[in-house]
């Protein structure tokens, strides 16, 4: 979570400058609009993403994920599908030791995390609280203001004197201003631009942004460079169609003075005038903003490079930089003609492999892993990793995989007895706790899915959790 939030202020920050450096002088006001609602969005949503830099390669013609095992299995166990827990996809091997279970004893304790995510919730709550509240003061101007059609929004007339401004198709007036002509058709024409450009829409998305990243100093600073495009737009449609902007410019300057607005609308703001005024005697320049284009194109690409998280699987890694002194591969046109299963691993020669093919690391040359073969199949495996052993043994059963076992320092931590014809055909998976207490055990059909009772064990071998299953879906919650 910090990560992420680091992550993604930095990017909001970047885009900003970017905006504010390139964009917000420029006379592109459709495009700015679209770069800011876009760098919300991006900023927000980046840091999330995640990619692979290094293609998933193979070693012996099998997936480096065939070669280790999760030894926090008990994690994997009481998912909701058993297939994160057998043998065809094996997880990355990232720890030392079993993760135990967290006595219930201790979780009475309030730590820093506690203190500082229930401030966040009072606090987002109180600022939703008042986002609501200004949409019902909004609903109730509209209702005990005095209503007017013109085009495609309705004038909503106030006894008390207030800044134009607009809410979807509701443009808010001071009854006495308008009925006295103080506004005339220039401002209801910029409000109507407000109006059929669906800026509330940007306002509300903001808005609400806010009320979730309040801590964000940027989302204020999107909200304001957001009203101010806004205004470039609206202000653009109505000097287009004049002769003299002197006079709308005027117009400005009168209606802002001295007035109040609401929340959650687009008003015409005085802190924004001189911005505007300004920005009404800038010319338009397709080179300049063709030439800033093309700076902005890889920059957005460097940053996407830069924020988007990349997934390097340990496993990936690996590939990348470990060798074997026998080199296997499957070959299902072999396995066919000899009768073999499609699992056989053969030598160049095409014979099925018996013995230990090692794996080594390459930048030192120590042994990695150890897997060892009877007539091709797979029967178990001895990994090294920072001073730890982890063994994987295969069982079989007329040269198909039957069970397997998994020691982590020769103490037995994972075993799954895969379903066959005889017996219940069922699967059986257990896991035990560091200190050789079972842990979890629970049984799968042939579908890979859940089947009567899953039973998890603290240390000391009591019962803390008991379901039963049909079908994979729990059906009972006996503990």
């Amino acid at each position: 979570m910090i990560i992420y939030l680091v992550k993604s202020t930095l990017l909001l920050g970047l885009l900003f400058g970017i905006y504010k450096l390139l964009l917000e002088n420029e006379k592109t006001h459709y495009f700015n609009r679209f770069f800011l609602l876009f760098s919300l969005l991006f900023g927000l949503t980046a840091p999330l993403t995640t990619f692979e830099i290094y293609p998933e390669q193979d070693i012996a013609g099998i997936k480096m994920q065939q070669m280790e095992q999760a030894v926090n299995v008990p994690a994997e166990a009481i998912s909701n599908s058993v297939e994160s827990a057998i043998v065809s996809e094996p997880a990355p091997l990232t720890n030392t030791e079993t993760a135990p279970a967290t006595p219930a004893e201790t979780g009475g304790a309030i730590s820093a995390t506690d203190i500082l995510f229930g401030l966040y919730g009072l606090v987002t709550l109180f600022l939703l609280i008042r986002f609501a509240g200004g949409l019902l003061e909004i609903r109730h101007k509209i209702k005990v203001g005095n209503h007017q059609k013109t085009g495609a929004a309705t004038l909503v007339l106030l006894d008390k004197s207030i800044t134009p401004q607009s809410f979807f198709r509701f443009i808010f007036l001071g009854k006495e201003q308008f009925e006295n002509g103080e506004i005339g058709p220039k401002i209801l024409d910029h409000e109507l631009t407000h109006v059929r450009q669906f800026h509330t829409l940007d306002v509300l998305f903001v808005e609400f942004l806010k009320v979730i990243f309040w801590f964000n100093p940027f989302m204020y600073l999107y909200k304001r460079a957001i009203q101010l495009n806004h205004e470039f737009i609206a202000d653009e449609s109505i000097v287009s169609k004049i002769s003299s902007p002197s006079d709308y410019q005027n117009m400005l300057i009168r209606a802002c003075a001295g007035n109040k607005s609401l929340n959650l609308t687009s008003s015409i703001n005085f802190s924004l005038t001189k911005k505007r005024l300004q920005m009404m005697f800038r010319s338009y320049s397709r080179f300049r903003f063709g030439s800033k284009t093309a700076v902005l194109v890889p920059i957005l690409a460097l940053l996407t490079f830069t924020f988007c998280s990349k997934e390097r699987e340990d496993t990936a890694q690996h590939s990348q930089t470990t060798y074997s002194d026998v080199e296997l591969h499957f070959d299902s046109n072999r396995s066919e003609e000899l009768g073999k299963p499609i699992a056989t691993h053969y030598t160049s020669s095409g014979e099925p492999f018996t013995g230990t093919q090692k794996i080594y690391y390459t930048e030192n040359d120590s042994l990695h892993m150890e897997m060892y073969f009877e007539d091709g199949i797979n029967t178990g495996s001895v990994q090294y990793e920072d001073g730890d052993t982890y063994r994987i043994k295969n069982g079989l059963y007329q040269n198909f995989p039957k069970m397997q076992e998994m020691y982590v320092n020769d103490t037995l931590v994972y075993k799954d007895i895969f379903p066959t014809k005889s017996e219940d055909g069922m699967g059986h998976i257990r896991l035990w706790h560091d200190n050789g207490q079972l842990s979890v055990e629970v049984s799968y059909t042939g579908d890979q899915v859940y089947q009567g009772l899953m039973t998890e064990y603290d240390k000391d071998g009591n019962i803390i959790k008991q379901e039963r299953y049909e079908d994979g879906e729990v059906i009972e919650t006996i503990k």
